[in-house]
């Protein structure tokens, strides 16, 4: 109703009638559409309302399922060579490459690490590219 101002009507019902083309009336079509045009702030309103509700119903679901990981300072964790861009590559290939030390916690998700012998690894890396070693 919004896109076209009216519902649509099939090219089928136009040339075989349909109860709902057999029963319109100009003069009350038009006293409806004046009425429509009165409410159409109502019905975006009620539209812009569902939209909300579907939005947020779509967050919690996929904030529902989002598995958060927090690393703490001396953890060994293994980091994911796709992302560090060194290391074999290809189908067969390993997808974590060695333990490393949690060095420092940065903040939302970032963290320095080291490397076992205790050389700081250069950059800093997201939760999202590490997961935890368990020895």
């Amino acid at each position: 109703m919004l896109a076209y101002g009216d519902e649509a009507v099939v090219p089928l019902e136009i040339t075989h009638g349909s109860p709902r083309v057999e029963a319109y009336e100009p003069e009350t079509n038009e006293e409806g559409m004046r009425l429509a045009l009165d409410l159409i702030d109502e019905v975006r309103d009620e539209a812009n309302a569902r939209n909300a509700e579907y939005q947020r119903r779509a967050s919690l679901y996929y904030n529902g399922r989002v598995e958060e990981r927090f690393f703490e300072q001396g953890d060994l964790v293994l980091r994911k060579i796709v992302v560090s861009g060194f290391g074999e590559r290809g189908k067969l290939a390993p997808n974590w490459e060695e333990p490393y030390t949690v060095r420092k916690t940065l903040g939302q998700g970032s963290y320095k690490l080291e490397t076992l012998n205790g050389n700081e690894v250069p950059r800093s890396w997201h939760a999202s590219n590490l997961k935890v070693y368990f020895v």
